[in-house]
């Protein structure tokens, strides 16, 4: 009866040694993954796709993702260290306070405090992530059928026209 309770009693305290080294490997797991190239084309709610389409827009992700990861490497070598944490803080905030869209990026863009050359080289970048991000889409809008496109949403922004002047 000793020997039974002595190895019981060695048991639970092996298991309970055991436990949290365990868990501690799982979550070290879970941080060497790392970041996965960025999606070119994201599905949105309400559209189901057909197993076809959704390896359509696997591919899609594949051909477009390393071209977005490529452009936010060279917007990362723009921005300083410090400019980033700023950046990440600032939208915290924002977030915080309810602001949205236009107000949002105006104060992150105020606590980013970029230089005039920092400004034209992210410029150019944003409008090349906007090419491929263009591209993207046109290729997922491609793949769907007339039912989905017409759930797809509807861009929020507004084109402006240009107003010619009159001569005076």
């Amino acid at each position: 009866m000793r020997h039974a309770m002595k190895g019981l009693l060695v048991l639970t305290l092996a298991v309970l040694i055991a436990t949290p080294a365990l868990a501690a490997d799982k979550k070290k797991k879970k941080k060497k993954k790392g970041r996965r190239t960025p999606t070119a084309v994201k599905v949105p709610k309400g559209i189901e796709l057909t197993a076809e389409q959704k390896k359509q827009v696997a591919a899609i992700n594949k051909e477009f993702g390393p071209q977005l990861a490529a452009v936010q490497k060279k917007i990362n070598t723009v921005i300083t260290p410090e400019q980033r944490k700023a950046r990440s803080a600032a939208a915290k905030k924002a977030k915080a306070d309810g602001l949205k869209g236009k107000a949002a990026r105006a104060a992150i863009a105020t606590a980013l405090n970029l230089s005039a050359d920092q400004k034209t080289k992210m410029k150019e970048l944003s409008k090349e992530r906007q090419t491929v991000q263009k591209a993207a889409r046109a290729k997922f809008v491609e793949i769907l059928t007339a039912e989905q496109k017409a759930k797809l949403p509807k861009k929020k922004g507004k084109k402006k026209k240009k107003k010619k002047k009159a001569d005076a």
